[in-house]
Parts: structure tokens; sequence; C-alpha cells
């Protein structure tokens, strides 16, 4: 009986804690972000990317966000390595979107196509950890890195203000 109560009372309290736990966090305040251009892998066509630098941007992210260009994304930008255990997640992250994580040389280590969590508990939604570590990381649209052929190894080169019709070839001579 003493075993029954006591195994009762633990697990009461796990889900008291997790449940505490998660109405604690909060969706971070919206961010202002820069933006610049980059160039991705082969891909001709310049990307315009914001760029989350702070602790609070990436806590923010595009959390909320209900669309996002064609050519439009995120680059997080670390000031150090980043372990591979540590991941990105899609709490009240509205779109779905590919994630490419990067090495300090910008080329690319893992990606994945990342699903919005729908739950309100945030402990619910999954991690997308790569495995390997990290100084940066790019989310697109989910689809963009199939459909334009982005594959690991493939480098990302900030190249900054672009002029119209400016492809990457030229602006990485």
């Amino acid at each position: 009986m003493t075993v029954v109560r006591t195994s009762t009372i633990a697990i009461v309290l796990s889900v008291f804690s997790s449940w505490v736990a998660a109405q604690q966090w909060q969706v971070p305040a919206p961010q202002s972000f820069d933006t610049t251009n980059i160039c991705l892998g082969n891909l001709q066509q310049p990307l315009t990317v914001e760029l989350a630098d702070t602790t609070a941007q990436h806590a923010r992210g595009l959390m909320q966000r209900e669309s996002l260009g064609t050519f439009e994304g995120m680059l997080f930008r670390y000031p150090q390595v980043r372990p591979g255990s540590s991941g990105f997640w899609m709490y009240q992250t509205l779109i779905p979107l590919d994630i490419a994580y990067l090495n300090a040389r910008g080329e690319v280590v893992k990606t994945f196509t990342m699903l919005p969590c729908g739950s309100d508990d945030p402990s619910q939604c999954r991690s997308y950890a790569p495995g390997k570590n990290y100084q940066y990381a790019l989310e697109m649209n989910a689809g963009f890195f199939a459909d334009n052929d982005i594959r690991l190894g493939d480098r990302v080169t900030i190249v900054g203000s672009v002029e119209d019709g400016q492809q990457c070839d030229e602006l990485l001579q």
C-alpha cells in the first residue's frame, strides 16, 4: 500500500512540476531584425535574411509569423560554436520551415523540415537537434532546400546589399 501511494505521489508531483514549468515559459517579445543578403550553395538567386544575433532575437526567431517570401529567411548567428545536442523547436511557430545547421565555415552540416507544434505546452514540442556542432542556423520556408537542391557541405556566404538583377555567381567573384 505504501509503495502504491509513494508511486502515485511521485507521478502527481512529476506532472505538476512539468505543468508549472510549461506555464512559466512565455513567448519572447517581438524583435527588430537587421537584414542582409546571402548566397547559398549553387543557387543563383540571392536570399534576403533577417539576422538573429542577440539572445532575445534567438529566442523569438520566426515565432507567430504567418508567412515568409520565397527567397526570404532568417539567419541565426551565435558568437561561438554550439553543441549538436542543442536544437530548435517550433513552439508558437505557425509556418513549416526548413532549417540548415551550419558549421563555423558556413557549411551545411544537417538539415530538417520542421513542422509547427500545435501544443500550448512548450515541453510537448519536438526539438530538432543536428547531432553535430554548429555556429549558425538558416531557416527558410519548408521545402526550400529540396526544391533548390541544397545539400550537406553547401555553403552560406553573406554578400550584403544586392542590386536588382545581380546573381550569386557575380556577387561571389
